[in-house]
């Protein structure tokens, strides 16, 4: 665990992650699907990473009162 300050809270308390995939940009339609398909495909394949980091979401949760708070840090979440 990690410890953070807490705005809510206004004190240091333990905090967890929580890694969230993001909505995609893509609409429900199957046409729409398979173009979110294509382009994770491609992606993919271009980078030949395991897991593509700009579809997910860091979030760090306060253990003491439940606040979330949404910390992107670094390229890779950007």
């Amino acid at each position: 665990m990690l410890k953070q300050f807490c705005e809510h809270c206004g004190e240091e308390t333990e905090h967890k992650e929580v890694i969230k995939q993001k909505p995609s940009k893509y609409g429900k339609s199957k046409k729409e699907q398979f173009k979110a398909f294509l382009s994770g495909f491609f992606g993919g394949v271009a980078s030949q990473v395991g897991a593509s980091l700009d579809l997910i979401d860091r979030y760090v949760v306060c253990k003491k009162c439940g606040r979330k708070k949404l910390e992107n840090l670094g390229d890779e979440f950007q």
